[in-house]
């Protein structure tokens, strides 16, 4: 058997298993990188750890980032571990080592920086500019990701406890917290939108379902205005790494398994790095420098 008609059945089962296009399309375009490399038509038999080794080595040759190799890499272990569970091969792929991911400081929007992202919504049609500030609402305070601000759907409102139910990887529900000036925003936008029928929230202007593409567009577009980073993907930053700090110093605790459930993150140990950005921001602000205090003056 060889690797192109494993990789068609590992997508298969991928599908059956109901995961989402997008994550589909992922591994398609990834693994191709792999398959690519080492041959689509390979004999499992010859599929070994030296193989593997030297694609990974090709990989850090070639001019990509940190964050992309290891995606590769990751991508590749996992259909690689299917493919042994399945079929078998002559190494295990679990050990293959995912380099860890490079640390970068999350910037955390100040009440300015807020005010401009919001300003800079506007377009010539008011009710796309309503849309537009609830959709950066969501995203910036209660941390949804793109694809579950464009999958929300009107149902999934509720006005009297104040939270969203919301669709989120693996086609697995939860339910968020919606702030009171997230709710007038997105309230905003619901009574301008000319498109009432419809069981989603967020809109195009043909009043067909907005897209993530459209989203990411929108944000680059955005982007562009500011004098600063701006992603969906740091909105949601924001949103994390403000959740455990206003914790923090209210409660003395971050909450973090909390957060671990509104995110919809799978392990709480990937929410835990934001626990360390708030504690780190905490410090900065409470810092105090001994030689100020001391008697030597410049």
């Amino acid at each position: 058997m060889n690797l192109q008609d494993v990789f068609e059945e590992f997508i298969l089962q991928k599908r059956l298993a109901g995961l989402s296009d997008a994550t589909i399309s992922d591994y398609n375009n990834i693994v191709k990188i792999f398959l690519d490399y080492v041959g689509r038509f390979l004999e499992l038999e010859n599929v070994t750890q030296k193989r593997v080794n030297a694609f990974i080595l090709d990989l850090y040759e070639r001019p990509l980032s940190k964050s992309t190799v290891i995606t590769y890499i990751r991508n590749t272990r996992i259909f690689l571990r299917w493919v042994h569970q399945e079929y078998g091969l002559s190494f295990n792929p679990a050990k293959i080592k995912v380099p860890k991911s490079p640390k970068k400081l999350v910037h955390i929007y100040t009440d300015d920086e807020i005010r401009l992202i919001f300003d800079c919504c506007k377009v010539s049609i008011p009710w796309i500019s309503a849309r537009n500030k609830a959709m950066l609402a969501l995203m910036l305070d209660s941390g949804l990701r793109q694809s579950e601000v464009c999958n929300l759907l009107y149902s999934g409102l509720d006005r009297e406890r104040k939270v969203l139910q919301v669709t989120g990887k693996g086609a697995k529900d939860r339910l968020v917290p919606i702030g009171y000036v997230s709710f007038a925003l997105l309230d905003n936008y619901l009574f301008q939108c000319p498109y009432k029928d419809s069981k989603y929230v967020f809109l195009n202007r043909n009043g067909s379902v907005v897209t993530c593409n459209a989203v990411r567009l929108f944000v680059n577009r955005l982007k562009k205005r500011l004098p600063f980073e701006l992603s969906s993907h740091k909105l949601r930053h924001n949103f994390a790494t403000n959740y455990c700090k206003d914790n923090i110093l209210k409660f003395g605790n971050s909450n973090v398994f909390d957060l671990s459930i509104i995110m919809g993150h799978e392990s709480v140990e990937t929410t835990k790095r934001y626990e360390h950005f708030a504690h780190e921001i905490i410090a900065l602000e409470n810092r105090s420098s001994h030689l100020d205090s001391c008697v030597y003056k410049v």
